[in-house]
């Protein structure tokens, strides 16, 4: 399916005819004609194909064309036989249009062709039809009806019904491979708007298993993983965390929404976490959502005694950093997305350029215990310079820390 703008008018659709020239030159490279129309049934585009098949004139296949008038023209030139009642007619096709149900069939033209009709909803409203000239198949199955004496007449309608089941299965399945598509991009979009937030989101099932994670927990895992997915909860944070937050998991995991609020165990760190019960279609609860981030005051948005500026961006050879959005801009224009923790430890260097920090003035400033910094530390020379065994800005001084080497800008 394509994505339209279903909220324009139909003037609009007019004025936008011309950004809709290469969609249209693609389609009139397909044999079969289609057309897609709006909620309000508008013509949204159409391919040459469907201008020829139902020999239309131009206004009815351009952009912003009525339904309804379509049906009264085709009724009027006999497309659909004799028809006693066209606006009765037209209003009944116009209520079948307006339900979007996903239909297949097939029909003997007025003009002795054969026509199959595949229709679906589009997802933002509307929907999209496709129409097939099945001529010769019709005319292969009367010819084997003529020819095949020795076969039974019930043997060729179960054969004529098994290819029409065919055919409309086939329907079925290009239906269900697009809306596959559609959810696979929907799903992408969710996972990069929960990697792209500033909070730790996740999921666990009912035995406290992270089934799911934003890869943004707001301190270092008890149990050194870089990756959470697949550990327990308890495993993960700690047995003393977890002794506080265990009574909102389980009013989770119980059906009851709970936030809680706790400081870790060095007492630098203030965090929020709020679970959500998950539950099927049943009703039942099948695990929880957490929702935590880390609240300390002034996070984010410190000033040093003789800035009254907060300090949240900066800036160093052609590199862009916005520690309160969580990003860091290359001079390429390539974006990278911080962790709570490196944009701590980003900001300590930051602050002190070109001075050699020790590891215990690095693991005071919110990122971390001593054994997790090595991790963070070759996230972050990835992300600034692509080559962690080559940094280009992070650089280790042997036996004394490491130095941020660069003149960096804050504003």
């Amino acid at each position: 399916m394509m994505d339209f703008d279903l909220s324009r008018p139909a003037d609009s659709l007019h004025r936008s005819r011309d950004s809709s020239v290469l969609l249209r030159s693609g389609l009139n490279m397909i044999q079969q004609a289609i057309s897609l129309y709006s909620e309000d049934l508008v013509l949204l585009v159409a391919n040459r194909r469907f201008k020829t098949i139902f020999n239309l004139p131009d206004r009815l296949i351009e952009p912003g064309a009525r339904f309804d008038d379509t049906i009264r023209h085709l009724a009027a030139q006999g497309e659909y036989g004799p028809v006693e009642d066209t606006d009765q007619f037209v209003a009944d096709r116009v209520n079948q249009a307006l339900t979007f149900q996903p239909h297949y069939l097939e029909r003997k033209r007025a003009n002795g062709r054969w026509l199959s009709i595949e229709g679906g909803p589009l997802r933002q409203g509307g929907w999209v039809a496709v129409y097939t000239d099945i001529t010769d198949i019709k005319r292969q199955e009367h010819i084997l009806r003529a020819r095949s004496e020795d076969l039974s007449g019930e043997l060729l309608s179960r054969s004529e019904e098994l290819a029409r089941t065919n055919r409309a299965l086939q329907s079925t399945i290009t239906q269900l491979r697009e809306t596959q598509q559609h959810l696979e991009a929907a799903e992408a979009r969710v996972r990069l708007a929960a990697e792209t937030t500033p909070a730790h989101i996740a999921r666990i099932d009912r035995q406290g298993r992270y089934t799911y994670s934003n890869h943004r927990l707001p301190l270092s895992p008890a149990n050194g993983a870089s990756d959470i997915v697949g550990h327990g909860i308890q495993e993960v944070l700690g047995t003393p965390i977890y002794t506080i937050i265990s009574d909102a998991m389980n009013s989770a995991l119980g059906g009851a929404p709970k936030v809680v609020e706790f400081d870790t165990p060095e007492g630098d760190n203030h965090i929020r976490a709020a679970f959500t019960p998950d539950t099927d279609m049943t009703g039942a609860v099948t695990g929880a959502y957490i929702l935590s981030m880390e609240i300390s005051p002034g996070y984010g948005d410190r000033a040093s005694p003789t800035d009254p500026v907060p300090k949240t961006r900066a800036s160093f050879n052609g590199w862009v950093v916005n520690l309160q959005g969580l990003e860091v801009t290359a001079p390429d224009g390539r974006t990278e997305t911080l962790s709570l923790a490196e944009a701590a430890l980003l900001r300590h260097f930051l602050e002190r350029p070109n001075e050699v920090l020790t590891r215990d003035d690095l693991t005071s400033a919110r990122t971390g215990s001593t054994r997790s910094l090595d991790v963070r530390m070759s996230r972050l020379r990835r992300k600034l310079a692509g080559d962690p065994e080559n940094p280009s800005f992070i650089r280790t001084v042997y036996g004394a820390g490491y130095l941020f080497a660069a003149n960096v800008t804050w504003g």
